[in-house]
């Protein structure tokens, strides 16, 4: 399964070694010695910007385009799957950016044991590291490679695994299989260092212990391994478990930052170009009931004819985790393994926060009415309502059924057949220039 790869990894070492902090101490340069400087260092690497949310968006049934949308050239072909013939104008997914952060993510634990200063500072900024790379790593697998799937996971492609900054090694593509045990390692490691329990409001695009667990219990969802994923929610929610009441505080988004709900607010989900200049589709929008539902004025905009995303390119939608997650990995979890009354309790306990009163005693009879195919059906809808345009909608459709889409753009039908390929995105064209492998 490993093929020889040299893709942007000079391109990569090269934006690496422009950072002011280097192995070799010239004139000019800083050497990291302390912990505070390390921390500077891993703070370059949180603020590292990658579009992937952004453009799995654009992938998936959430948005509608028109070529008469302003900037439309750059993301058509992405709203069609057209991978094959692109336009050149079509905007890439950060491929280099990924591993930029994990290089700053290895410099860290390979000098673990050189940092100066405070023992304790030292041990949470290097199990910081550890998850920053297991993260990168989740996000790398599941953009260009197959969902896990546990029967050929061992033997299906993934992505190149670096664990140390060395030019001169080859650098493989690992098997899926082989990609999911580094990142369970790198939760290992991160989870034996890590002693912040959250991190204060402003500071939460650092990593936690409720950080690293939702990740974790987020791994073992798309593993399918759904006792591991309902332990290990249950362990984050022993750490926060407040969910924001749409009927009593819609001041802000639950997705935000500064939510009661925010975990690990670190990704970038939206962008101008999506709030600004495309529309969110009418199959999507017909998710939601539009009276009762309380997200739906705070998450959509009317702007003439459309609805357009209300999430922006702002900071303050950063998200990558926040305790409304852990309730529904717990409702899918419980589902899977035949305990529907306690998947409808952990489901009805989440919305009751996002439906108005009327609404939730209608919703509770008929949820309790489900069987368990209908449950699925409706938790992975909740999903889609609740993540809207948070790149996590792309990720769902690919991990479970991988429906098939149909989009309208320009007078003609583009159809994304039921297990697509192209539900894996393809390597970038630099990468495959510099890797006939690919």
């Amino acid at each position: 399964m490993r093929k020889h790869i040299y893709i942007l990894f000079i391109a990569v070492a090269s934006m690496v070694s422009c950072d002011d902090y280097l192995d070799v101490e010239p004139i000019g340069q800083i050497i990291p010695k302390s912990v505070e400087d390390y921390r500077s260092f891993l703070t370059t690497a949180y603020g590292i910007e990658k579009n992937n949310h952004v453009l799995t968006t654009y992938r998936s049934d959430e948005l509608q385009l028109t070529k008469a949308s302003l900037g439309s050239e750059q993301y058509e072909d992405l709203f069609i799957w057209n991978d094959e013939s692109a336009s050149p104008l079509t905007t890439p997914f950060s491929y280099a950016s990924f591993y930029k952060i994990i290089f700053h993510a290895n410099h860290v634990i390979e000098k673990e044991t050189e940092i100066t200063g405070d023992a304790t500072a030292i041990t949470q900024l290097v199990g910081e590291a550890y998850a920053l790379r297991a993260l990168q790593y989740f996000q790398l697998i599941n953009l260009y490679a197959k969902a896990y799937d546990t029967t050929t996971a061992s033997n299906d492609n993934g992505v190149p695994i670096v664990t140390e900054y060395n030019l001169d090694q080859k650098y493989d593509i690992q098997s899926v299989e082989e990609v999911y045990t580094q990142i369970l390692s790198d939760l290992s490691n991160a989870e034996a260092r890590l002693n912040i329990e959250q991190q204060a409001s402003g500071f939460n695009y650092r990593f936690s212990k409720i950080a690293l667990k939702s990740l974790k219990a987020r791994v073992y969802l798309y593993k399918k391994e759904w006792q591991k994923a309902i332990d290990v929610s249950k362990e984050a929610l022993a750490i926060k478990n407040t969910i924001q009441d749409l009927n009593s505080d819609s001041s802000i988004m639950p997705s935000e930052f500064s939510s009661v709900e925010s975990i690990l607010a670190l990704d970038q989900v939206s962008s101008f170009d999506i709030a600004s200049n495309a529309a969110v589709s009418d199959q999507f929008l017909n998710k939601y009931d539009r009276i009762n539902d309380l997200r739906f004025n705070i998450y959509f905009k009317k702007d003439g004819t459309v609805y357009r995303a209300a999430k922006t390119a702002d900071l303050k939608y950063k998200s990558t985790f926040r305790v409304a997650e852990l309730y529904l990995i717990l409702a899918e979890a419980y589902t899977q393994q035949n305990e529907l009354s306690l998947a409808k309790t952990e489901l009805l306990a989440f919305t009751e926060n996002r439906y108005t009163p009327s609404k939730m005693t209608t919703y509770t009879t008929y949820i309790n009415s489900l069987n368990k195919q209908e449950l699925y059906e409706e938790i992975l809808d909740e999903r889609a309502r609740e993540f809207a345009i948070e790149g996590q909608r792309w990720n769902d459709l690919k991990r479970t059924t991988q429906p098939q889409i149909v989009k309208r753009y320009e007078g003609k039908n583009y159809t994304l057949q039921q297990n697509d390929s192209r539900y894996v995105v393809q390597f970038p064209n630099d990468a495959k220039i510099n890797n006939p492998n690919f």
